[in-house]
């Protein structure tokens, strides 16, 4: 099997299980983000939305584009540190599950 669409079929798998964790947490349903967040120079757009919003309309978009187009992805990822951050001291509800799927993405575009 061509290495390229490997790798894009497997991060669609796992950008597929981040959403379906994001939606059991119930993180999916944030606002989205108005056209002035969306241009934020900052990582994580930290200085204009939530982490979780950040996920969903900025991280799972960009990289949906890159497997529509075929396009090369990233090789390197350090999403869940942010994640472990962001989500520190938020007991509402079990992050773990969203943290284990940034992990293996992160380890899966980083060549691990």
């Amino acid at each position: 099997m061509n290495q390229t669409f490997s790798g894009h079929h497997t991060l669609a798998d796992l950008l597929i299980a981040l959403q379906i964790s994001l939606q059991d947490s119930g993180l999916w349903e944030c606002e989205q983000p108005n056209h002035e967040a969306l241009q934020s120079q900052q990582p994580f757009c930290i200085d204009t939305m939530s982490f979780e919003q950040w996920l969903r309309y900025v991280m799972i978009e960009k990289f949906k584009d890159l497997l529509q187009s075929g396009s090369a992805l990233p090789n390197r990822c350090h999403i869940s540190p942010m994640a472990e951050e962001a989500f520190k001291g938020d007991d509402s509800v079990d992050l773990s599950r969203i943290i284990e799927c940034l992990d293996q993405i992160d380890q899966h575009l980083s060549g691990q």
